[in-house]
């Protein structure tokens, strides 16, 4: 977190390794990030952001992303399980062709929502 902006909202910097093979090699955002929960229903949206504190850094492309944005609610019919609704969008910056971006993205999604699934798995109560 390089700043917060009130209760809910946060400007940050994160890091992405290259891809197996440095497909995409690493990339870093800086994001303006806001959360919030309305009844049971969690909302993270985010988006690209400038920030003077954080120019470029060296060996990393400054990608750019957004909006985004996950919804978490229980699933219906079984509120005792959580049902995620992702939008992504991501500009990497790179030359490669969208349809191969596209590909990398969508697995990405998919390796993220299993390791969350493993992770919640481990945890009691998650908060908003």
């Amino acid at each position: 977190i390089l700043q917060k902006i009130g209760k809910d909202t946060v400007i940050t910097h994160e890091k992405a390794a290259a891809t197996p093979g440095n497909i995409i090699g690493p990339r870093d955002f800086v994001s303006v990030r806001c959360s919030k929960r309305r009844g049971s229903t969690c909302v993270l949206a985010g988006m690209a952001t400038q920030y003077g504190a954080m120019p470029e850094q060296e060996g990393f492309v400054r990608a750019e992303n957004g909006p985004t944005c996950m919804i978490l609610r229980p699933l219906a019919g079984c509120p005792s399980q959580t049902k995620l609704t992702w939008l992504l969008s991501i500009d990497l910056k790179g030359w490669l062709p969208k349809a191969i971006i596209n590909q990398v993205l969508s697995q990405t999604q998919v390796d993220f929502a299993n390791h969350l699934r493993e992770r919640l798995a481990r945890t009691v109560a998650v908060n908003c």
